[in-house]
């Protein structure tokens, strides 16, 4: 009987390298997907999650801005989003229906927001000023600005109107769908 024997060569050093180059790369994605799973299922936002450095499956817009349209009656608005987790965790929640009252005579706002958005990587403050869109934290609620706003803590500016803007120059309430353009 025959004893089979194996010989140990040692392997090159670029193939040692690249060994533990996948090795560490195939570890890491392994936690990065069990961290973001995690986060998810303790109730993070997916603009949360994105902005703790993770990716998640909703998130796949990310990196770019988003068009959408906003509808009051027979008035059509346009806007872009910005690229910040704020504004990417309200597109997640379109198409919505919001009514908007007057809040002074530089801005519209509507009631709550169904779910809260993410502030993460938000500056503590800010102002809005005309044409802009910002989500309000301490109210859940979103402002559209059609003159300078005051500088208020809280204030997270997420998109731009780029047409249609005399739509919210109307006093009184105004309903409005906003949903995505594109």
């Amino acid at each position: 009987m025959r004893k089979e024997t194996t010989v140990n060569r040692p392997i090159g050093r670029a193939a040692r390298s690249d060994q533990a180059r996948i090795a560490r790369f195939d570890r890491r994605s392994a936690f990065k997907a069990f961290a973001c799973s995690l986060l998810l299922a303790c109730g993070m936002s997916a603009g949360e999650v994105h902005a703790a450095g993770g990716v998640a499956a909703s998130d796949q817009g990310a990196g770019h801005r988003v068009n959408i349209r906003i509808v009051a009656g027979s008035t059509t608005m346009a806007a872009t989003m910005d690229d910040n987790p704020t504004a990417r965790d309200f597109v997640t929640q379109l198409p919505v229906t919001l009514t908007l009252r007057d809040l002074d005579s530089a801005e519209k706002v509507s009631g709550a927001l169904p779910r809260r958005l993410t502030e993460a990587g938000a500056p503590a403050r800010d102002a809005g000023s005309q044409g802009e869109i910002a989500y309000y934290a301490p109210w859940g609620n979103i402002a559209f600005y059609r003159g300078q706003g005051p500088d208020a803590a809280g204030v997270i500016t997420i998109g731009r109107i780029t047409s249609g803007i005399e739509a919210v120059n109307q006093q009184g309430q105004l309903t409005v769908t906003i949903s995505r353009a594109d």
